[in-house]
């Protein structure tokens, strides 16, 4: 049977003749409908006249389409036994209509009352099947209670647990009332309960027996018991001798216990975690389990923490050493993962022990045994792939004492005693990342009076490294390492069997040497976290040459290192905020982002995409089209995707996990970004859009209260910071990540912009014309009405500003005041007075708009070329002068030319709108339009100015300096940062190709703004 597609169509049953048999199978439906309505007559068996009916649905005729939906309803009304045949025929005919009529009204309960008088038959698990691909919860419900009440006391143990999942998933489901929730609530959990007390009532639970058995019935008691029943009843449970996670580490079944233990620390049950971890390491030791079974970092880090949380916090600690340094006896038996899992336990134990458990010497000078862990763990892994990232946070803990000797005195002799010249690169290579996370931590740095001398300092801190006074970072201490870095990058470039080696290494140094030199840069530069930047561009008063130093370094080093998605990721953000979309787009592709992954990962290059470069919609593929192509084929159906092959194979853990990501797509904000960003880009080419926004199907269930999530995933990003300091990704995202308030508001602002766009169609002819336009403006009102009361919610939430950039909270601003002057321009009668807000919130919007405008810098005809780079930098803000204009032009257009059709209609001027609404609409048209001409005009100087010569050795002098400088500079020294770059990225000869890269993307970017409508 087809259902959505995924089958054929049904096949008739065996005692049909041969001549019906093949005009159904040919799809001749004419003859099927002549010739079954011919045996219906002669035979009078119903299965024939629903041949018939299910044949008329194929037809052209309206009448004959629809007959199906009327005997589907005469079948639920009639309460009797329905024929399975007549249902799998009736489904098949009436898939067109599935979208518009509810299953759980019509196939799903008449598949339950099927079931119900035949429980026994092997086509009610397909009934069951139907029904969760319609995700009709409902009648899945009632059809697997009564397979489980057919099947009681069989082996099969899948349909007690399809009933008690089916259940659960019910209770939490909008699509039960909110009066059966409780009552299904309870039945869920009690049939479990009663399923737990005979397993640990039970000297052997046999399959047959309706206990708990397998790992995954385990996993569903102990997840329903989470969520419907008490923090007492679960902690109970999981500390059961028969049922709790330990009884199920012994029976070699983890899941639980992991699972146990994220739920107890969320609760903060530390001393119920103390005592899981403790056993639970026990195990191993004791015989019980094979010796490294649960020795993971996880579990010692979880131990260990708990112990410095519990009352007694030194006896605790106590334990958690003497634990250990039993596992470190018998380390010599271990793998090397569990080898390195038992160092990394010794530096966290080392890290949590209280300083006076530590019994360092007086006279240790910072060489503290924090310190000589970590240099002990960095003498067996420095030259891991993971080595900085598994001691970062430690280093990040020490005092700038402990710090000092670290980097001085540990990391030193570590690189003077190697032997080997390639591994002394990776040394130098790692200390260098330290050294730059040390510039992040606070403890490096101490207060420095704000006026000295009573004169005002400018620099609040003293850097404890260098002694220089200094912002946050320390730029001494950045110029350092990028001078240092490039020199060790220099040594690598010149040695032929370094460079020979680097293929057996698990990382190439010169990509972390490059992250080094290139983060540091953009310090240096200026570059501030997006929570403390709330200029309009964030590189606003970013250091150009200092920063475009930093983007030609990191893209040298992609060439080296293609493969590395960190870096690439870190350069599609850069290239973002340099005005190279394009650019960005061809770095972002190879990375090939896999579908599992789109919702997560795309918005890392296609937010606010539009508003940087409308032109790459302008492609031969459609750009969002993986992102619309993942979202149909995940959505496609009412059910999760692949929900039937977890429930046919009992992994009860999967149908629950597949059920909670399925709902968080539905309301993903990546889902609304992609849905936005093609209509915004659709109307700036003067497309025509595919309906409006409320008619799609990813939308439908979604309202104010709806709560959009985000799920955007940085963890692929290098990050180099510490954890007292914001992530890279604060430094080079556009602006905040997306999120529910952002999403709500760009779907109300389409709403409102498909309320202003819309037209009838050309064959519309009312035949009581003064009745529809007075329902067409009744509906007006209501939708503005609806329209400005969620908008203005959303605007004035305390937090908005904080998920919005400066443009895009004026733009929302904007669309809220004037979906509430159209209201009140629309719904106020003209017999009523004029309505005085409509002019106090037109001189609002004209004031924000004014202040926009004024945040973007418009050239002037002499415009320099650092002008230019301003402005190819600032195009967000462009996207939205260009988008609130349009939509005050739009809306004074509409309430216009809603006027005029009232005066041609009214005569009389009784329902036209008041003249002083008409002069403020046209006052707000007049500004838009005059802004519309001085952005088309800024385009068209944009492309003037970088079609003209010397871009390239301009670029090169910001980047290098320019030569007659250099020149001059010679004896003098010049610029070290400057130099360091240099020797890197092979001097100006090297950086051409790049040069040349960035001003071809500049250029495309101009390119696809000139195609973009202004009007």
């Amino acid at each position: 049977m087809s259902r959505h597609g995924k089958y054929g169509q049904p096949a008739l049953k065996n005692s049909v003749d041969v001549q019906l048999q093949t005009a159904f199978s040919d799809g001749n439906w004419p003859s099927v409908v002549r010739l079954a309505d011919k045996r219906f007559k002669s035979l009078k068996d119903p299965y024939y006249e629903a041949v018939k009916i299910a044949a008329e649905s194929q037809l052209d005729g309206a009448a004959e389409k629809c007959s199906v939906l009327v005997a589907i309803d005469a079948l639920v009304k009639s309460k009797a036994v329905p024929d399975y045949d007549v249902l799998e025929l009736y489904e098949w005919a009436a898939l067109d209509f599935l979208e518009d009529i509810d299953y759980a009204d019509t196939i799903g309960p008449l598949r339950a009352r099927w079931v119900k008088a035949n429980p026994k038959s092997a086509l009610a698990v397909q009934c069951l099947q139907s029904c969760l691909e319609y995700w009709d919860l409902v009648s899945a419900q009632q059809i697997s209670a009564t397979l489980d009440k057919a099947n009681a006391n069989t082996t099969d143990r899948r349909y007690m647990y399809w009933s008690v999942l089916l259940t659960f998933l019910l209770s939490v489901s909008p699509q039960c009332s909110e009066n059966s929730r409780k009552i299904y609530s309870l039945l869920a959990l009690k049939q479990l309960e009663r399923a737990a007390d005979i397993t640990e009532n039970s000297a052997k639970v046999e399959p047959t027996d309706r206990g708990l058995l397998t790992e995954e019935e385990f996993y569903l008691y102990f997840r329903v018991l989470r969520t419907l029943g008490s923090k007492e009843d679960y902690l109970n449970r999981l500390q059961s001798p028969k049922l709790g996670a330990l009884s199920q580490l012994k029976a070699d079944r983890k899941v639980l216990f992991w699972e146990s233990l994220d739920v107890l620390e969320s609760w903060g049950e530390w001393s119920i975690i103390f005592d899981l971890c403790k056993h639970a390491l026990l195990l191993g030791l004791e015989g019980e389990t094979s010796e490294f079974y649960v020795c993971d970092l996880r579990i010692w880090r979880k131990f260990a923490t708990a112990a410095s949380k519990v009352a007694d916090e030194e006896t605790a600690l106590g334990e958690v050493q003497s634990i250990l340094n039993r596992f470190i006896a018998i380390k010599g038996k271990a793998n090397e993962m569990y080898k390195k899992n038992i160092s990394l336990a010794l530096l966290e134990i080392t890290f949590r022990l209280p300083a006076p458990l530590l019994n360092p010497s007086p006279d240790h000078d910072g060489l503290t045994p924090r310190v000589i862990q970590i240099g002990l763990f960095l003498e067996n892994y420095y030259d891991r792939l993971a080595a900085f990232d598994d001691v970062k946070d430690y280093v990040a803990q020490l005092s700038f004492e402990e710090a000092k000797a670290f980097t001085e005195n540990v990391l030193t002799k570590m690189h003077e005693e190697n032997p080997d010249k390639t591994k002394r690169v990776i040394l130098k290579a790692l200390e260098y990342k330290i050294r730059y996370l040390l510039t992040t931590c606070p403890q490096t740095l101490s207060h420095h009076p704000s006026v000295v001398d009573g004169e005002e300092q400018t620099k609040p801190y003293r850097c404890r490294f260098c002694a220089n006074l200094t912002a946050l970072p320390c730029e001494h201490c950045l110029k350092n390492v990028i001078v240092e870095a490039a020199e060790t990058h220099k040594q690598i470039a010149g040695d032929s069997l370094i460079k020979a080696f680097i293929p057996k290494l698990d990382r190439d140094p010169r990509l972390d040497l490059a992250l080094v030199i290139g983060n540091a840069l953009l310090k240096l530069a200026g570059l501030k976290p997006q929570a403390l930047d709330t200029a309009p561009s964030p590189l606003r008063d970013v250091d150009s040459g200092l920063f475009l130093r930093a983007v030609v370094t990191l893209d040298t080093q992609l060439r080296e290192t293609p493969s590395d998605n960190g870096l690439r990721l870190l350069l599609v953000k850069l290239y973002l905020l340099l005005g190279c979309s394009s650019y960005a787009q061809q770095i972002w592709i190879p990375m090939d982002v896999k579908r599992t992954i789109q919702d997560a990962l795309s918005p890392l290059f296609f937010d606010r995409i539009g508003s940087l470069s409308p032109g790459l919609f302008q492609g031969t593929r459609p750009l969002l089209e993986p992102l619309r192509s993942y979202y149909s084929n995940s959505l496609r159906d009412n059910c999760p995707l692949r929900i039937w092959d977890a429930f046919s194979s009992g992994s009860y853990s999967s149908i629950l996990d597949l059920s909670e990501y399925d709902s968080r797509l539905r309301r993903s904000s990546t889902l609304m970004m992609t849905l936005v960003e093609e209509r915004r880009a659709t109307r700036a080419f003067g497309g025509k859009l595919e309906g409006a926004i409320e008619e799609s199907p990813f939308t439908e269930d979604i309202g104010d209260n709806t709560e959009l999530v985000n799920k955007t995933d940085y963890g692929s990003f290098t990050n180099l910071e510490s954890s007292q300091a914001p992530p890279i990704q604060e430094y080079v995202r556009l602006g905040p990540d997306l999120s529910n308030v952002r999403s709500h508001l760009s779907f109300l602002t389409e709403q409102y912009l498909d309320l202003l766009a819309y037209k009838p169609p050309k064959d519309y002819k009312p035949a009581k014309v003064n009745e529809a336009a007075i329902r067409d403006r009744n509906y007006i009102s209501e939708t503005l009405a609806r329209l400005s009361n969620s908008l203005t919610n959303f605007v004035h939430e305390p937090d908005t500003p904080s998920f919005l950039t400066s443009p895009e909270m004026t733009y929302y601003t904007v669309i809220s005041l004037l979906s509430a002057t159209l209201l009140t321009a629309i719904s106020t009668s003209r017999a009523d007075p004029s309505p005085k807000t409509v002019s106090a919130i037109g001189s609002t919007i004209r004031t924000a708009f004014a202040s926009l405008r004024t945040s973007f810098y418009t050239p002037s005809a002499d415009s320099s070329a650092p002008e230019i780079y301003a402005s190819l930098t600032n195009l967000h803000t462009f996207s939205y002068i260009r988008d609130t204009a349009l939509a005050m032009k739009h809306s004074a257009g509409f309430v216009i030319s809603l006027h005029e059709r009232e005066l041609a209609r009214d005569r009389t001027g009784k329902s036209s709108l008041h003249k002083e609404v008409i002069a403020e609409m046209k006052a707000l048209d007049a500004v838009a339009t005059k802004a519309l001409g001085e952005l088309k005009k800024h385009v068209l100087k944009m492309k003037e100015v970088l079609g003209e010569g010397g871009w390239l050795d301009r670029m090169l002098d910001w980047v290098f300096g320019s030569e007659d400088a250099d020149a001059d500079a010679e004896g003098e020294g010049e610029d070290e940062i400057m130099k360091a770059v240099s020797e890197v990225v092979g001097g100006r000869d090297g950086a051409e190709e790049w040069v040349a890269k960035v001003l071809e993307s500049w250029r495309e970017g101009v390119k696809g703004w000139g195609m973009v409508k202004m009007e």
